[in-house]
């Protein structure tokens, strides 16, 4: 029950240390992908099979829910953008995490390729893994979902003015419901990564569009 709880939980202590603690985003990427990959992908190997299945359908999914994803996070900032957040403080704070100059680039390229294939393969293959065989796939679907949108709230709350930091954690929640219910269904977390790119492209979008 611990170890399950430290799993849970490691990835927002990961982001926390990264952003809080050293207040930089290179630091948190190695940290947080560090952790997902020591865990996720040593664990798979050990006792789970990865489900990489690629069919049709698989596909299908994963690009239409993305682009409904993509669609809805670039309008929605888009004609909000002087509302949820301050772009001035924010182009600072970015320099101040050193999201910035020659490391945006490979920031970026991280958090559209890497990004959505290792949270996929940690929360929807192998920590539902964990959870679905105890708890049943509702639940585990719903549990990873939350503590999926946990450690995002740290970095959105930074980001957006107040409430929309905490309101955009909402559909960080049901996204990661959503691609839990493709993993179910499909058997396969093919759906879920290409969504899940498909998402990360439309906030680099407004990252590249709007902000910089």
């Amino acid at each position: 029950m611990y170890k399950l709880l430290l799993l849970l939980i490691g990835p927002t202590i990961m982001i926390y240390i990264g952003l809080v603690t050293f207040k930089n985003v290179p630091i948190t990427f190695i940290l947080f992908y560090g952790w997902l990959l020591l865990f996720s992908l040593f664990n798979l190997r050990k006792s789970h099979q990865q489900k990489l299945i690629v069919h049709a359908k698989s596909i299908l999914v994963g690009l239409i829910s993305g682009l409904i994803c993509l669609s809805a996070i670039y309008g929605t900032v888009y004609f909000l953008k002087n509302s949820v957040f301050n772009l001035t403080e924010l182009r600072e704070l970015l320099i101040e995490w050193n999201f910035t100059g020659a490391n945006v680039f490979w920031l970026v390229l991280i958090l559209i390729i890497i990004n959505p294939i290792l949270e996929e393969i940690y929360w929807r293959e192998f920590m539902y893994g964990e959870l679905e065989s105890k708890l049943g796939a509702t639940i585990s679907i719903s549990i990873t979902a939350f503590f999926y949108s946990l450690y995002h709230l740290m970095s959105v709350y930074f980001i957006f003015s107040f409430p929309f930091n905490l309101l955009a954690v909402l559909p960080v929640f049901l996204a990661g419901v959503m691609w839990g219910f493709f993993r179910y269904k499909l058997k396969s977390i093919i759906a879920p990564i290409i969504s899940h790119v498909l998402a990360d492209l439309g906030i680099m979008l407004v990252y590249i569009n709007l902000i910089i």
